[in-house]
């Protein structure tokens, strides 16, 4: 019987983490182990109020870590990534959920067809339990790698909740690179570049919640990122059409218009939209229905 270990990287949310916790120890597959990484500085009152929240966890199979130092999303998970002991390895964060079947339906696709990797649907709630959006991926089972980097391009293979993979492979290109932002397409992206046989479970398993505090995904430290990764998907853009450049295009700005709009940059938010507009109108209507109810979030 294969292990899972799944890695919970937490930061600033110890009153949401038991929520995180409890959800991964409910999995219908029992053979897991919870790995929580805390990457709160040590001397925090959030550290000191997340140690009170594991002690509370009697629970063999959750194994508490703590950073050195705050390191960021990316080595936290990696720290977990290198104590994993499983077979294969998923992911939670500190302020979401899995629906108890999420593990079991998930590794069984995966042994049963072989893959390396694979990834499921997601849904988002708001702080009352509505739903706010769900993320359907846009992919089918079998696609060559080429398939699978022009879809990645255009609509993100993500999110980093409803991914699992087999430990030795991710393990083989050193798990997630430590960016400002943006972990999860660009392990997703070395994960294609690398041959892995990625697979599809067309299941919604995932609760992703919209929390009051600091997110990462909505904070100024993402421009950098979001630059970045528009130059990473420019290395493949001779696998895109004229057309599909103009949807990468049309994101990157929407992505860029959201964030300034988070942050009150209004000048800097519009200047965005009608980059993302120009770019692609059908596109750009698109998004903004696809993700209108989270501006309000």
């Amino acid at each position: 019987m294969s292990k899972v270990s799944i890695i919970i990287a937490t930061y600033h949310r110890y009153d949401l983490l038991p929520r995180a916790v409890r959800s991964a120890l409910a999995q219908t597959y029992k053979d897991i182990e919870v790995i929580v990484v805390d990457d709160n500085p040590p001397e925090s009152k959030e550290r000191k109020e997340t140690e009170k929240v594991m002690a509370t966890f009697s629970d063999q199979r959750v194994k508490y870590i703590k950073n050195k130092k705050n390191s960021g999303g990316a080595v936290t998970r990696n720290n977990g990534i290198k104590i994993a002991t499983g077979d294969y390895i998923a992911f939670l964060d500190d302020d979401d959920e899995y629906l108890p079947e999420r593990i079991e339906a998930q590794l069984i696709e995966m042994e049963k067809n072989g893959w390396d990797a694979s990834v499921m649907d997601g849904a988002t709630y708001d702080e009352e339990d509505n739903l706010l959006s769900e993320k359907k991926q846009h992919l089918k089972n079998g696609m060559t790698q080429d398939e699978l980097m022009r879809i990645h391009m255009m609509f993100h293979i993500s999110g980093t909740n409803t991914f699992m993979f087999k430990t030795d492979k991710i393990r083989s290109f050193d798990g997630f690179d430590d960016l400002p932002a943006c972990h999860e397409y660009v392990l997703m992206q070395k994960a294609i570049e690398a041959g892995m046989n990625i697979g599809y479970v067309e299941k919604t398993l995932v609760k992703n919640h919209i929390s009051k505090g600091e997110r990462l995904s909505t904070s100024l430290k993402k421009i950098s990122a979001q630059n970045l990764l528009i130059e990473k998907k420019k290395k493949h853009f001779d696998l895109l059409t004229k057309k599909e450049r103009k949807t990468v295009l049309c994101r990157h700005y929407g992505v860029l218009f959201n964030i300034y709009y988070k942050n009150k940059k209004y000048l800097q938010a519009i200047a965005s939209a009608v980059k993302c507009v120009l770019s692609s109108p059908a596109d750009a209507w698109r998004w903004y229905i696809e993700y209108k109810n989270k501006l309000g979030a």
